[in-house]
């Protein structure tokens, strides 16, 4: 009897703290409550208990941190937790999260790493018709720059002559004096007389916008 109630103790002190486990879940249920209500400062504050306190690593919690800081606009932190949970062993979570490292990266203008991520999101989970979606209008996007770009090129003269460098360097100096709109008219009455002068197109382009905000300015 004696021996039995030793292996039964034993077993008790083995096994999972039951006061820990409803702890743990106690705590779950309280973050997924807060964050449901978008009160995400206090789902974060409790996702942290749970991983810092109770020792709870999963990779649900992390997606979930990740979002709470994100909607909280810590990117910082979102970034971080985000990258933790692209590297999960579940489809869905990995593909999720890449998902948000390429939305994230699109609206730092990192457009080129955005579709690495949101191709790594297809490839996680093809299910993923939103990851699918990001992907093909960034991708049209791109695309449709990249021939914008193409066709500025082709008209762009391949080198400007010495007269253009000079009404360059005029224009310049009227830039410096903040006289962007006759260094403008310079430049666009000087391609008049000299295509060449259209090699600094970005620049006159520049000087039309500074002028036209100064203008509307007045």
């Amino acid at each position: 009897m004696k021996y039995a109630i030793i292996l039964s103790l034993l077993a008790l002190f083995a096994g999972p703290d039951p006061w820990k486990i409803g702890r743990i879940n106690g705590k779950k249920k309280e973050a997924r409550q807060a964050y449901s209500a978008g009160d995400y400062k206090k789902a974060i504050q409790t996702y942290r208990y749970l991983v810092d306190s109770l020792g709870v690593s999963e990779d649900e919690i992390t997606f979930n941190l990740a979002n709470a800081y994100y909607l909280t606009k810590d990117t910082a932190n979102a970034q971080s937790h985000y990258a933790t949970a692209s590297q999960s062993e579940k489809p869905y979570i990995r593909s999720r999260a890449e998902q948000q490292l390429g939305m994230m990266a699109n609206r730092s203008g990192k457009q080129e790493e955005a579709l690495n991520h949101f191709k790594q999101a297809i490839k996680a989970d093809p299910q993923n018709d939103d990851a699918r979606y990001d992907y093909e209008m960034l991708k049209k996007k791109l695309n449709e720059e990249k021939e914008k770009n193409k066709d500025k090129d082709k008209n762009k003269p391949d080198k400007p002559s010495e007269y253009a460098k000079k009404l360059k360097a005029q224009a310049d100096a009227l830039s410096a004096q903040y006289r962007f709109g006759e260094a403008h008219n310079l430049m666009t009455e000087g391609a008049q007389k000299d295509p060449s002068v259209m090699y600094y197109k970005d620049f006159i382009d520049r000087l039309n916008d500074v002028a036209t905000i100064n203008q509307s300015k007045k």
